[in-house]
């Protein structure tokens, strides 16, 4: 007679296998706090309650460095930006070197700031990761400031007769003096390939979703209220050539040109920008003007102008007065 195997054995297994996996499910997608951006948050800002919300996730997603509370990152400054759900990290914060703009640049390699509105800065849609192109801009008054140069022509080509000098020698032709080169203001591509690091908040352009509250406008209103900012670029330190024989450095030419000119942002293909070096060319605005207004006159000289003036009707002639027939004295004859 065979003997009945007793079922606790098996159902002591079961619920040993089912409390295991519970514990180890529990361990991983225990709901768990963490601190994350509300909003997008560029690097640089200082931390407070209205850029970030507690989020419940799964223990398992959870960084190891992240927070529970949001009383814990209050005061500090992001050292990196952050999208709206991002969990803000130990890493993110402060001025740790490994997560801020400096672990960003590559060998070489500078982060220069510049100055922007809405016109030279693309309307607030440059984001980070984005490239730039760089126009550069500059006016003749702001050169001849700075180096001296003036548009007047200049005392030593002024040709003034003596009086007290032969009269016969002022009859000596002269040399003529040489022109003097137009001066205009300036516009050429300086720098292509630049990346964008920084932008901040309240520059970026942001559209308000169909149907928002006006809680919600007055927010987005409020977080992108400035007309113009200072975006931060990666630049290279490598001379380049920006005119034909003319190297210079592209951090100090930026700066020059931040500082004395004007810097205008062009954004680039998101697969890059490629220029022929033959189809950069300097604009002069004093040399487009005079050829623009020189043709207009070369093809208003060429057609003949006729001019109509009204015959001037001629003034009626008074009557010339017909003289009276002088009568002489009848003489009477002698009886």
């Amino acid at each position: 007679m065979e003997k009945k195997r007793s079922p606790i054995v098996p159902i002591v297994l079961a619920v040993a296998i089912g409390l295991l996996t519970i514990l180890l499910l529990n361990g991983v997608i225990r709901p768990t706090p963490m601190v994350v951006a509300k909003v997008a948050i560029a690097p640089g800002t200082v931390l407070n309650a209205e850029l970030l919300e507690v989020r419940t996730v799964p223990a398992g997603g959870r960084p190891a460095d992240s927070f529970k509370t949001v009383e814990e990152v209050i005061g500090q400054s992001l050292a990196v930006q952050r999208a709206a759900g991002d969990a803000i990290t130990a890493s993110t914060l402060g001025d740790n070197a490994q997560a801020g703009i400096p672990a960003q640049l590559e060998p070489g390699h500078v982060a220069i700031a510049v100055n922007v509105d809405l016109s030279s800065g693309v309307a607030g849609l440059l984001r980070p990761g984005q490239t730039v192109t760089i126009i550069g801009l500059l006016t003749p008054d702001v050169v001849g400031s700075q180096s001296g140069l003036s548009s007047v022509i200049p005392a030593a080509s002024v040709l003034v007769p003596d009086p007290s000098a032969d009269p016969n020698s002022l009859l000596t032709p002269t040399p003529t003096a040489t022109p003097i080169p137009l001066m205009g203001p300036v516009g050429r591509i300086s720098i292509s390939g630049l990346r964008v690091l920084m932008v901040p908040q309240s520059f970026q352009y942001q559209e308000i979703p169909a149907g928002a509250s006006q809680e919600e406008m007055f927010a987005s209103s409020a977080a992108t209220s400035k007309d113009s900012g200072v975006i931060v670029l990666d630049v290279p330190t490598t001379p380049m050539e920006v005119a034909p024989g003319v190297f210079v450095n592209p951090a100090t030419l930026i700066a020059a040109l931040d500082q004395f000119g004007v810097v205008y942002l062009a954004l680039e293909p998101s697969g890059g920008l490629v220029v022929a070096e033959e189809d950069i060319l300097t604009l002069n605005l004093a040399s487009l003007y005079k050829s623009i207004n020189g043709n207009n006159q070369a093809s208003m000289a060429a057609t003949p102008t006729i001019v109509y003036r009204p015959t001037a009707t001629p003034e009626p002639v008074e009557p010339t007065a017909t003289p009276e027939p002088t009568l002489l004295p009848t003489l009477a004859p002698k009886p």
